[in-house]
C-alpha cells in the first residue's frame, strides 16, 4: 500500500506540474492587449523604408524624376518659360513579383533664371497618394514635398534641398504583425545628385518618425540619413545603424 501511496503521489504530482506547465504556456502565448502594446523601432524602419524606396513610390523615386525633369531645362541655353508655375497630374502602377502599388501624383513647378532667362534653380511642390504591398508591408499613404534643385548649369551635381513627408496607415506582414500608422517628415540637406549618372553621391537629412500603434500609443523616433553612393542610405536611430536599399 505504501508504494501505491506513492505512486497515487507520483501520478498526481506529475498531472499538476503538467496542469502548471500548460498554464504557464498558455500565460506566454498570450498576446498583449491592444491598449498596451507600443510601437517599436523596428516597426518605425520598416515605416520609413516604405516612405524611401523608389519601388513604393517613396521619396527616392521622386528625386529621380525630378532629375530628369531638372536634367529637361539644361538642354535649353535660352529661352526658357521663366517665371511661369506649370503642373501635372498622373498615376503610375507597379505589378512586380514581390510588390504591387498604385499611386496617382499632381506636380507644381517653376524655375528661377538669370537676366539671360538661362534656368538656375528648379522649385517644385509633389502630392501624391496611394496603395502599395510588399513581402514585408502593407500601406495606404499619402505624401507632400517641397524641393529646390540647384546648380542646373554650373557644376557637376544638382543639389537638391527639401522637405519629404508621408503619413498613412500599415499592416506588418511580419514579426507580430503589427498594425499602426505613421506620420514621417524627412528634412534633406545638400543632397548631390550626379549630373552624367543620376545617381545620388552624397546628402543628410534628419528624419522624424511618429508610430501609433492599433490600441492608441504612440512612440517618436528621431534619427539621421546618411545618403551613400551605390544606391543605399543609412538610417540612424539610438545609435542602432539600418541601411536601405532605394532602387
Amino acid at each position: 500500500m505504501k508504494i501505491k501511496f506513492q505512486s497515487v503521489l507520483f501520478v498526481f504530482a506529475f498531472f499538476a506540474l503538467g496542469t502548471l506547465t500548460s498554464s504557464c504556456d498558455k500565460e506566454a502565448a498570450d498576446t498583449t492587449p491592444e491598449n498596451l502594446k507600443q510601437p517599436t523601432e523596428e516597426d518605425a524602419v520598416d515605416a520609413m523604408t516604405g516612405a524611401l524606396q523608389a519601388s513604393t513610390e517613396g521619396m527616392a523615386k521622386e528625386i529621380d524624376a525630378t532629375t530628369d525633369l531638372a536634367e529637361s531645362y539644361t538642354e535649353k541655353s535660352g529661352g526658357s518659360p521663366c517665371g511661369e508655375t506649370f503642373d501635372s497630374t498622373f498615376v503610375r502602377s507597379v505589378n512586380e513579383t514581390n510588390i504591387t502599388a498604385e499611386y496617382a501624383f499632381t506636380w507644381e513647378w517653376s524655375l528661377d533664371c538669370n537676366a539671360a532667362d538661362i534656368p538656375l534653380g528648379l522649385n517644385l511642390a509633389i502630392t501624391s497618394s496611394g496603395t502599395y504591398e510588399t513581402a514585408r508591408m502593407i500601406s495606404e499613404d499619402a505624401s507632400g514635398s517641397t524641393w529646390t534643385v540647384d546648380n542646373l548649369f554650373t557644376g557637376a551635381n544638382y543639389v537638391f534641398n527639401g522637405t519629404f513627408e508621408r503619413t498613412g496607415a500599415q499592416e506588418s506582414k511580419v514579426r507580430n504583425q503589427n498594425a499602426f500608422t505613421s506620420a514621417i517628415t524627412i528634412e534633406v540637406d545638400d543632397l548631390n545628385i550626379d549630373k552624367g549618372t543620376k545617381q545620388i553621391k552624397s546628402g543628410i537629412a534628419e528624419a522624424t518618425i511618429v508610430i501609433t500603434g492599433s490600441g492608441g500609443n504612440t512612440q517618436t523616433f528621431s534619427g539621421d540619413l546618411v545618403f551613400n553612393g551605390g544606391g543605399s542610405v543609412t538610417l540612424i536611430i539610438d545609435g542602432n545603424s539600418y541601411t536601405i536599399d532605394l532602387f
